[in-house]
């Protein structure tokens, strides 16, 4: 099974200034679908029932940061940013997307990280 993470570690990898505005914007895309795709699976995983196979999905997931046992407002923030990056990066032609986008697009990412592994899923799934 695929591990998203390793579109994070993608993300990483075109984080330099030398690289290209498509590279940016690919990387940021990738940042968001890597950090979306992980909680996806932990919160499936905890019994959540985010896996819808529509479009609706990342309502869903970023819905489990706003509230319940999941809430977590810091994280909703910043995948809210997230998002807007994203959308930014894969939608927004008209617009320059420049290395400190990425940079920005990471410190979400780190963040949310951070929160993953030391508060959120702590816990292997089911346990109490």
């Amino acid at each position: 099974m695929f591990d998203p993470k390793g579109f994070i570690t993608l993300a990483r990898y075109f984080s330099k200034p030398s690289k290209t505005e498509a590279e940016y914007r690919t990387a940021i895309s990738r940042s968001l679908y890597g950090i979306f795709l992980w909680a996806r699976e932990e919160l499936d995983q905890r019994g959540q029932n985010v896996k819808t196979g529509k479009a609706n999905e990342h309502e869903k997931v970023r819905h489990c940061f706003k509230e319940g046992p999941y809430k977590h407002s810091k994280t909703w923030e910043r995948l809210g940013g997230l998002y807007k990056l994203r959308n930014k990066s894969d939608y927004t032609l008209d617009v320059t997307v420049q290395y400190v986008d990425l940079v920005q697009a990471l410190e979400y990412v780190e963040y949310i990280e951070n929160v993953f592994d030391n508060v959120l899923f702590t816990k292997p799934p089911n346990s109490s």
